[in-house]
This record gives C-alpha cells, structure tokens and sequence, in this order.
C-alpha cells in the first residue's frame, strides 16, 4: 500500500511539474519582443542621387542591418523621415506632407545574419543651401514578422 501511495505521489508530482513547464513556456511566446525592434542598424548613410537628368537631387539612405536573434525575421521595412522637423509646416509637399520618408523592404533576415539595404522614395528632395534647410539627423524605424 505505501508502495502503491508513493507511486501515485511521484505521478501527480510529475504531472504538475509538466503542467508548470507548459504554462512558463507559453509565458515566455507571450512576452517575445516585436521582432522588428530586436533588429539592429549595424550602419545607415544619407547619400545623395541622381533623378534621371537631375544630378544629386534626391536622399536615399544605404546601410545593413542585423538580425541577432536565434530565430529568421521576415518581413522587415525600414523607414527613415528625411524631413521629420518640416512635417506640417508650409513648403515642399513632399517635405510636410511626408516627411521626406524613404523606405526599404526585405523579405527575409537569417538568424544571425547582416543584410545590406536602401531605402528610398521620390520624397526625400535634397533642399538648395541657399533655402537653410539641412535634414534631420537619420534615425531608423522597423517592422517585421519572427519567421515562425
């Protein structure tokens, strides 16, 4: 009988502990970060370019981004406001409107991988020194999806 007791002892023990295990593993899929914030920008340029005959016209930003995570992130846009401080004030449509926001989309990061992109648009024009407008430090803001 003590036998008997002391094996239903060590069962119910085992089922609790299973059932303990699943619920903190469900936990933690909760608690996952937004895959697009666990990306890191390893480098970002402002660099200027050409719109067909117009030389240097236009701001694009060219840099690679890192995913250091065990897990691929799909996906993923990278947006950079060229023109943030303008938003909503009197000029350049493309400026206040936008922002002078330019884009980069990639479909898919491997874990643990560098992956090179340029985002643009026909948003971001590149202002005359004589008008004293100078962009806005870049600074980037990215979405993704983990691969699951």
């Amino acid at each position: 009988m003590k036998r008997h007791h002391a094996i239903l002892v060590a069962v119910v023990a085992l089922t609790v502990i299973a059932a303990c295990t699943s619920v903190a593993q469900s936990d933690d899929k909760a608690e996952r970060k937004a895959a697009g914030s666990t990306l890191r920008i390893v480098n970002d340029n402002l660099v200027k370019v050409n719109d067909g005959d117009c030389i240097n016209c236009l701001y694009t930003v060219k840099g690679s981004v890192y995913n250091p995570n065990s897990d691929g992130v799909k996906n993923i846009v990278i947006r950079y406001y060229i023109w943030k401080k303008w938003m909503g004030k009197e000029g350049n449509a493309s400026m206040t409107v936008t922002g002078g926001l330019v884009t980069a989309t990639i479909k898919y990061i491997p874990p643990k991988q560098t992956v090179d992109f340029t985002a643009t648009s026909r948003n971001a024009p590149v202002m005359t020194p004589a008008s004293g407008k100078v962009p806005d430090p870049i600074s980037a803001e990215i979405t993704a999806d983990w691969d699951e």
